[in-house]
């Protein structure tokens, strides 16, 4: 098998691992919500209708939810540029992603270097907002 192969089945074991483990946490914390009596109707595969559709009662920490599911919503767009051949390169320089970046990030768009300049690049614009904003 060539190494791209490889590191192209490794990536996808590893969004797919990060996926369920989502997946499963959604409906955990759904079925925490909506009870026992109606947790069977949560083994069926999640789409984006079923977090809308299913009334979560008072005291749903949606945000939470919500954080969760654009996660695996990040992560289903993930397998789809690893399927296009994108997957796991830096959209700025074009390099790999370290795998090691990628287990704990799988969505990851930037390698480390290219996300550290980015946010030195926000932490400056935002600190120029700022001083512009005091001397007004």
């Amino acid at each position: 098998m060539v190494k791209t192969e490889q590191r192209h089945l490794r990536l996808k074991e590893i969004l797919l691992a990060k996926k369920a483990d989502v997946e499963k946490d959604i409906r955990q914390h759904m079925a925490r919500q909506v009870g026992p009596e109606n947790e069977h109707r949560l083994d069926s595969a999640l789409d984006q209708g079923d977090l809308s559709s299913i009334d979560m009662g008072e005291g749903v920490d949606l945000a939470l939810l919500e954080m969760r599911n654009k996660t695996r919503k990040a992560i289903d767009q993930a397998l789809l540029r690893l399927e296009e051949g994108s997957y796991g390169y830096c959209e700025e320089c074009s390099g790999e992603i370290e795998e090691k970046r990628l287990k704990v990030m799988p969505f990851a768009q930037l390698c480390i270097v290219c996300q550290r300049k980015k946010e030195e690049l926000e932490k400056i614009e935002k600190e120029e907002t700022l001083r512009d904003t005091d001397s007004a």
